[in-house]
């Protein structure tokens, strides 16, 4: 699990800009995707902390796991990925068509995980609109905006699998991933500027 997770930011940094094919796109959209999550987290524990907050203790409890819940997985993807890709072209030198086959099925799979993953993530930044005020607002509007980012991201990863092995089933999810995104983030978008006006 730890992979990049132990590495620092600025060694994690180094290792994107170089030659080397991992970590790439797929790993840094879901670091960043991460720390949309995150951010979230960071929202919603203010909140919880707030002793003017009067909602519903059981719904916020609920948003904080699922934030914990989509956090490790996307950890875990942006980990996945580099294994994923180190094997196939491992698989690749070795000249072995059954391994490369299935290292390729892993490389192909990452990006569609994370980017549900980052997805559910944008839907609980539009759950948590419900219950934030004031200025932390403007915190849950970009927690909203990395995750938005990192799944555009991951969707070009995804296209660019589509055109290696075409899959229907996969072409519709990708639409419907995108489409829903856009919808989510404008939703949160248009209530952050009525929350970021509320008093704290």
């Amino acid at each position: 699990m730890n992979g990049i997770w132990k590495a620092t930011l600025e060694s994690f940094r180094d290792s994107v800009a170089s030659a080397e094919p991992a970590p790439a796109g797929v790993s840094v959209s879901a670091v960043s995707a991460t720390l949309g999550i995150s951010l979230l987290q960071k929202v919603l524990e203010i909140v919880a902390k707030r002793k003017s907050f009067a909602g519903d203790f059981g719904r916020l409890e609920s948003l904080r796991q699922a934030a914990r819940n989509e956090s490790e997985r996307l950890t875990r993807y942006a980990n996945e990925d580099i294994a994923a890709y180190r094997a196939y072209m491992e698989a690749r030198r070795l000249k072995t068509a059954d391994e490369t086959a299935r290292a390729l099925r892993d490389v192909n799979e990452t990006p569609l995980k994370a980017a549900r993953s980052a997805l559910s993530g944008l839907d609980l930044c539009a759950d948590a609109a419900g219950i934030v005020t004031g200025a932390i607002a403007a915190d849950l509007g970009t927690a909203a905006i990395l995750l938005a980012g990192a799944i555009r991201a991951l969707l070009l990863s995804v296209d660019a699998n589509l055109q290696q092995q075409p899959d229907r089933e996969t072409s519709v999810e990708r639409r419907e991933i995108e489409e829903k995104a856009l919808r989510q983030l404008d939703s949160v978008l248009r209530q952050v500027t009525i929350l970021a006006g509320s008093a704290g």
